[in-house]
């Protein structure tokens, strides 16, 4: 459960990250042991059989030869007996494997993660270990053993009514017999318990994936931080960029002492224009800026000796319509080549 009131929040898919690789997950651990159960128990009706026919033949094998029976042969016969077992056994431990791996799988996907085997003090917290005690938690996993005993009541009970019957009968059976049904009603037995308990291992895995959406909740702070990390902090993209703008207007200042003319309006607008004739298709706006950049643009201007220009309509044109580097448009041609024409004959050439 949340254990700050304050958490009402949905985690987000960074906190949702963050929690997997810490190895917190919805997982149930009763669904790989039903699962395990059901398919070894449907495994071996199939395999007892060919079992029975192969240890039967394994046994004949020894104690037909007397050899086997001498003392000095035990080490060669126990190893051949382990060795012949092993074989029989190993497939059902490689289905157990392999079910247990799937069923994982299939509730969280492939995770490795070493971080949950960490120690963690508060689990060693007597105060949170009495808290676990009265948690919602604790009563559910108090309701399952119970529903898991009673599962197991019934499955036993009707299993032993079944075999009454056939108890007695039993005695006067040859043994390999009696232990084939021995075997065969356990299996019946496991398989049915296996059965009623994929219900129980469903609810389990609902119930954590409850809890685990709960653990792992937010409050509005928390999305606030990681949202503002994620971002980064307003004050220093706020910095970033009065920095970038400090920078860019820097270049542009480095441009207007380069330029050819500078228009103004006088007070509040200012472009600096300028145009090589052997590479330029027409005149290109390489400074712009409005009030205090305006100024800033004439200052640099008068330093450098660039002509200005105070033509009003042109200059409001020229920065609606133009950004820097661009070429000005066609239609204010004429307006901007009286200009060039009349700082031509000034200077008796371009720059």
């Amino acid at each position: 459960m949340a254990k700050d009131p304050s958490k009402t929040e949905k985690a987000t898919p960074k906190r949702r990250k963050k929690a997997r690789e810490e190895g917190q997950v919805a997982k149930s651990q009763d669904i790989p042991i039903s699962a395990s159960l059901l398919a070894i128990s449907i495994m071996l009706i199939f395999y007892i059989p060919y079992a029975f026919r192969r240890l039967y033949e394994i046994f004949v094998y020894f104690f037909s030869d007397p050899l086997y029976l001498m003392p000095q042969n035990s080490p060669g016969v126990v190893y051949l007996v382990v060795k012949s077992l092993a074989f029989l056994l190993l497939p059902i431990f490689t289905l157990l494997l392999l079910v247990g791996l799937m069923s994982n799988i299939a509730q969280v996907g492939f995770m490795f993660s070493f971080k949950a085997l960490k120690p963690k003090l508060e689990k060693i917290n007597p105060i949170s270990g009495l808290l676990r005690l009265f948690s919602l938690k604790t009563l559910f996993e108090l309701f399952k053993n119970l529903l898991k005993l009673l599962v197991a009541v019934i499955v036993s009970y009707f299993l032993v009514s079944y075999l009454l019957d056939d108890v007695f009968r039993f005695a006067n059976t040859p043994v390999y017999e009696s232990f084939y049904h021995l075997v065969k009603y356990l299996l019946i037995m496991v398989f049915s318990f296996a059965l009623l308990s994929i219900p129980i291992g469903i609810i389990d895995y609902f119930f954590r994936r409850y809890e685990y959406e709960e653990n792992i909740k937010m409050s509005k702070q928390e999305i606030k931080e990681e949202q503002k990390q994620y971002e980064g902090n307003p004050q220093i993209k706020s910095a970033i960029r009065k920095k970038m703008r400090q920078m860019s207007l820097t270049r542009m200042m480095a441009e207007v002492a380069k330029a050819d003319v500078v228009i103004t309006n006088p007070e509040h607008y200012a472009v600096a224009l300028k145009y090589d004739k052997g590479g330029m298709r027409a005149p290109k706006v390489v400074a712009k800026g409005v009030d205090k950049v305006a100024l800033r643009i004439k200052d640099e201007a008068l330093k450098h000796h660039i002509p200005i220009e105070q033509n009003p309509p042109l200059a409001r044109a020229l920065y609606s319509s133009c950004e820097i580097g661009d070429y000005v448009p066609q239609e204010l041609y004429e307006a901007i080549a009286k200009i060039f024409a009349k700082i031509y004959r000034q200077k008796g050439g371009f720059k």
